[in-house]
């Protein structure tokens, strides 16, 4: 699963409960609004986060919402990635989203290119990160 559907599961988890502390509360609700911002209000990722938020439980909106991270091509984004980033870490502050948020690690570095965030299943084999060509 991607980082971004990850994390999203992960924080929703807790949302409802008390132990919830207002960074993570306001590092997700970024991550939102930078999604919102980007991709827009009507856009199929926004509507897939709001199906999600409505019922955390269902395997089936979490593979909806993966899909339109992918489609949307989200975990490449470098605004996302520090968005998502400043959420886990709020998570793992507090101790909440357990081993689900913990599997999750970032490695950013490059020029232009912002990093490359993975969870548990993610494999990349070779990337070359660098100028792009000139003409």
């Amino acid at each position: 699963m991607d980082p971004i559907t990850t994390t999203i599961l992960a924080a929703l988890g807790v949302m409802g409960s008390e132990v919830i502390k207002s960074g993570v509360k306001d590092a997700y609700d970024n991550l939102k609004a930078v999604i919102r911002r980007k991709w827009g209000e009507t856009a199929p990722i926004s509507k897939a986060i709001s199906a999600i938020e409505e019922d955390p439980s269902s395997k089936a909106q979490a593979a909806v919402l993966e899909e339109k991270v992918a489609a949307v091509r989200a975990t490449n984004d470098a605004e996302v990635a520090q968005a998502l980033h400043k959420l886990v870490e709020e998570m793992k502050t507090h101790g909440i989203g357990g081993e689900a948020v913990g599997k999750i690690r970032f490695n950013m570095s490059g020029g232009v290119v912002q990093g490359v965030a993975g969870a548990e299943n993610v494999q990349i084999g070779s990337m070359t990160f660098g100028a792009p060509p000139k003409d």
